[in-house]
């Protein structure tokens, strides 16, 4: 077997589990648009992931990881496209951003893929992505 994953096999439409995590996303986002703490569904230790391309790529530890989009811009807007359970625990979300960038004044846009593993009703792990399409495969959905 090569180093890709197996598209994951599902029953007829999405499980009760698979819709309360795609509900615990689409929470997380409602709760940070109206600039309130969405810390009841991040768990304290929640793991912030950062590509290998990244400024600063590798694994964060806690809440407070998020707070580094905060610190870089200001005036950071994000638009979501789509929200898509990918099965198990794992819960990807397509987005479009803007911002200006904090330090530098500089104006930046681009697409976003995220996906999140929601474990008994809280986030656990988030992977952001350059792309739509790097999120979809790292989630095994394509």
């Amino acid at each position: 077997m090569t180093g890709r994953r197996r598209p994951r096999p599902r029953a007829h439409g999405p499980s009760v589990v698979s819709e309360q995590n795609v509900d615990v996303v689409r929470r997380i986002y409602d709760a940070w648009r109206l600039e309130e703490s969405a810390r009841d569904l991040i768990a304290p230790d929640v793991e912030y992931v950062n590509p290998p391309y990244a400024v600063e790529p590798g694994t964060r530890r806690g809440r407070k990881s998020f707070a580094i989009v905060r610190d870089t811009y200001t005036e950071f807007q994000l638009e979501i496209d789509r929200i898509i359970d990918a099965g198990d625990e794992d819960v990807v979300v397509l987005a479009r951003y803007t911002g200006v960038g904090r330090t530098s004044g500089v104006q930046v846009t681009g697409e976003h893929g995220y996906v999140w593993t929601i474990r008994d009703g809280v986030a656990v792990r988030f992977r952001w992505f350059q792309s739509h399409g790097e999120a979809l495969e790292a989630a095994g959905v394509r």
